[in-house]
């Protein structure tokens, strides 16, 4: 067998989810559901022309960018923008995560999903945060321990399998 390079070693060898690592695709699927489910509470405060401070979700702003755009403010419309992304961030790591199951791609999208989620959340809120991005960005950190911890997994399971193949051989 020739040499592979890393991306071809780590992420595209099939290898079927079995036992422990099946649990944590599972698990990580059904954080990245909770994850959609907590765009629906609110996010920001923000304040809109007539001086009221309001609360809103990122579903609520991004219906505010398709319904009434003329009577928004720069600020407001910046938000609506970055909320479209902030609903889409969960959906891309949970169909990742539910439909790979065989290679390591879910991992890396996981991981990747909760870096831009981080990132996209802290520029969301970092002015006015309500309690909907508090509950995303624990959730955030929750998923990447495992998406790590099922790394590792990935990896020690890995070097098992070669050890028993180099045992075999001998």
């Amino acid at each position: 067998m020739g040499s592979l390079t890393f991306l071809e070693d780590y992420v595209m060898i099939k290898r079927p989810d079995t036992g422990a690592r099946k649990k944590l695709r599972i698990t990580m699927c059904v954080l990245f559901l909770f994850q959609i489910i907590i765009c629906t509470f609110p996010f920001i405060h923000f304040m809109p022309k007539d001086g009221d401070v309001t609360t809103a979700s990122p579903f609520y702003m991004v219906t505010m960018l398709f319904g009434s755009a003329g009577a928004l403010t720069e600020d407001i419309l910046r938000f609506c923008a970055i909320s479209i992304a902030v609903i889409i961030i969960p959906v891309v790591g949970f169909f990742f995560c539910a439909l790979d199951k065989e290679y390591n791609l879910k991992n890396i999208a996981s991981a990747l999903c909760c870096l831009a989620g981080v990132y996209i959340t802290l520029v969301i809120s970092r002015r006015a945060v309500s309690y909907g991005a508090v509950m995303e960005l624990l959730l955030y950190v929750l998923i990447m321990l495992l998406t790590s911890f099922a790394m590792v997994m990935r990896l020690s399971k890995d070097e098992e399998k070669k050890d028993e193949e180099k045992r075999s051989l001998k």
